[in-house]
């Protein structure tokens, strides 16, 4: 064989196998996308808060910018004090606008660039500058910022490969205005929490933001703004909301009960009533005034009729021998709810003292109401003011209905030991003084049904009907179920009185008054009722600004 041959023998083999057609392997492929995923979700590295601090320290008395590290540390350092109980970087505007001018000389470098935007975002969600004692220099260099990243927004990204929160930055610019919760409130509505997870985890949101408490207060507006109908089905899903944020809560439950009250029929909503009381008290108690007074009239009212037929029915069920069994004199009383100014419940001392889990919850439920009968055994007591009459029940099936005139001198006094010996010392029955003495039983004087004979009695020798409060000398008893409109005018200046205003007409406060300063209410002139009330508060307005003194 000739070498020439001897070559082409050798080379043979391989030419077959080059003109093999190669099959595919997606293989690689695959780890690319894989890798990329990667890249673009990659977080930004961990900074260390002495690395923070020391930074801004030394930039607060420097006030210069040396470097690149110096732009990308003081980014995410905005809102650290630069010294105990001092004042952060966004609390100075001068300082803040030094901090801003310096990132801005890394527009042109994407990449670089986009670390620092990273890090003013940071800060722009943990600065809590909705806060009642946040300072107004804190609100206005914090909208600043906003507005900063909002202009700023398109520059972080680069043409080549770009982080996931980059994209998460350029869908969702609105988060840099002043209507940052918007877009997400229909889904959240819904139970559909998946796109604000996923801007939280890509942006760093924590779960400490201004913006998650806001996104809560955002949906019950949303909620209150549908009918009838959509806003009661969203009702338990806003009480769960409001239930795990005590910061918001009492905004959101004036909200949602002054919504309520309009729904034709007011039925009573248990979850609702059972958290507004949980939250702020009895609502017709003076001690709680404070709690409620951020409620209209109308809707203060509703829950005192809830809680009182409540209560009613707890009496009735829960003190009363005829219990569930006989539920004529509960269903009775229901009906003059809107009649009973007051109630009270003397308790025996089985109940006074048990230690059962139920009698420990139903003290609670009457706290604020609650006296003590000096009886033995079940012996209890249901104590109504509807006008000029003070009504007694009787847990005890063979007691007697009593009623004493309150205008003139009733014969026992519920903050001392009360007594059930008939013409004793502080005992709830005085045949001699009282007016009334009604037996619960059908057929007497008449009357086919006891319930007809004391509704009869009721309102001939009292004026109390069912369906409306109770008639003292010719005039409307004041009665918490029908809590008048507050009148601003006619009371004097105070804190509370002053909140209350505030959650009528919406407007903000801002008080610097712990700093020298004067108090703001920031509202115009637009509101006459809230000029008149401020102008006899001694305040004065000052236009573009507020109203202060």
């Amino acid at each position: 064989m000739s070498a020439l041959a001897h070559l082409a023998a050798l080379l043979h083999p391989a030419l077959e196998k080059g003109g093999r057609l190669m099959s595919v392997d997606s293989g690689i492929d695959d780890i690319i996308a894989q890798m990329t995923t990667k890249s673009k979700s990659r977080k930004s590295g961990h900074v260390v808060d002495d690395h923070l601090l020391h930074t801004v320290k030394q930039f607060w008395d420097s006030q210069e910018m040396r470097s690149f590290r110096d732009a990308y540390l003081l980014s995410w350092g905005l809102c650290l004090p630069h010294r105990p109980q001092g004042a952060c970087l966004l609390e100075d505007q001068p300082r803040l606008q030094k901090v801003l001018d310096g990132i801005d000389a890394w527009r042109e470098n994407p990449r670089a660039y986009r670390r620092c935007y990273q890090g003013l975002v940071k800060s722009y969600f943990t600065y809590d500058a909705l806060a009642e004692n946040t300072p107004a220099t804190g609100l206005g260099n914090w909208q600043k910022l906003r507005d900063y990243l909002l202009e700023r927004n398109s520059l972080v990204k680069d043409k080549s490969l770009n982080p996931e929160w980059v994209d998460a930055a350029l869908g969702n610019k609105q988060l840099f205005s002043d209507r940052p919760c918007e877009p997400y409130i229909e889904a959240l509505l819904r139970g559909d929490s998946g796109a604000i997870d996923h801007l939280c985890e890509q942006l760093g949101i924590n779960k400490a933001s201004w913006f998650l408490r806001e996104l809560v207060l955002a949906q019950v507006q949303a909620a209150t703004k549908l009918g009838h109908a959509e806003f009661q089905a969203l009702l338990p899903r806003l009480l769960e909301l409001l239930g795990t944020n005590q910061v918001l809560r009492d905004r959101g439950m004036v909200m949602v009960l002054d919504r309520y009250v309009e729904v034709p029929g007011t039925v009573l909503h248990q979850g609702l009533r059972d958290q507004a009381v949980a939250w702020w008290g009895n609502p017709w108690l003076p001690s709680h005034e404070t709690e409620w007074g951020g409620v209209t009239p109308a809707a203060r009212a509703m829950v005192v009729d809830w809680l009182k037929i409540d209560l009613i029915e707890t009496f009735f069920t829960k003190l009363a021998e005829d219990g569930f069994a006989d539920p004529r004199r509960m269903n009775f009383w229901k009906r003059y709810v809107k009649a009973i100014d007051n109630i009270e419940f003397a308790l025996g001392s089985t109940a006074r003292n048990s230690r059962e889990r139920d009698m420990v919850l139903l003290r609670h439920k009457m706290k604020g109401l609650l006296c003590a009968l000096d009886a033995n055994g079940t012996n209890n007591a249901f104590i109504m003011r509807m006008g000029p009459l003070v009504a007694v029940e009787f847990s005890g099936l063979g007691n007697a209905f009593y009623g004493y005139d309150a205008r003139k001198s009733v014969p026992f006094d519920t903050s001392e030991f009360l007594r059930l010996d008939v013409n004793g010392q502080n005992s709830l029955k005085h045949r001699g003084k009282s007016l009334l003495r009604m037996s619960h039983k059908d057929g007497i004087h008449n009357w086919s049904k006891w319930e007809e004979m004391f509704a009869a009695t009721l309102r001939a020798e009292f004026g109390i009907d069912p369906s409306a409060p109770a008639v003292s000398g010719g005039h409307t008893a004041r009665s918490s179920t029908r809590v008048e409109e507050l009148d601003h005018l006619k009371q004097d200046y105070s804190s509370s009185a002053l909140q209350r205003l505030k959650n009528r007409y919406g407007f903000q406060i801002e008080d610097k008054t712990s700093r020298g300063g004067n108090l703001w209410v920031l509202t115009d002139t637009a509101n006459e009722k809230v000029n008149a009330t401020l102008t006899h508060w001694g305040f004065h307005h000052k236009p573009g600004k507020g109203w202060w003194k």
